[in-house]
């Protein structure tokens, strides 16, 4: 996640130089194109990082459920010990 967030960032500095005409001012013969290709990998590693997040958020509400379920299991032993 962290590797995402620096290529982010350094996607996102580039699209700035490029919006400010410093980046391509050095003589770069498609500047629309390579604006466009910035835009997408910013785009792509936003789309990313989101899907990570997310799937991470799942597992960690897996995790808590399964948490739960063996909390409810060692009730039901101690009531069932109880019972005998």
């Amino acid at each position: 996640m962290l590797w995402w967030t620096v290529i982010l960032i350094v996607l996102v500095v580039l699209s700035f130089i490029s919006q400010l005409g410093i980046l391509f001012s050095l003589q770069v013969k498609f500047p629309v194109l390579s604006a466009l290709f910035l835009n997408i990998l910013i785009l792509v590693s936003l789309v990313a990082v989101l899907y990570r997040i997310l799937s991470k958020r799942k597992k960690g509400e897996k995790e808590v459920l399964l948490k739960k379920i063996r909390d409810l299991e060692q009730e039901v032993q101690a009531l069932k010990g109880k019972a005998k």
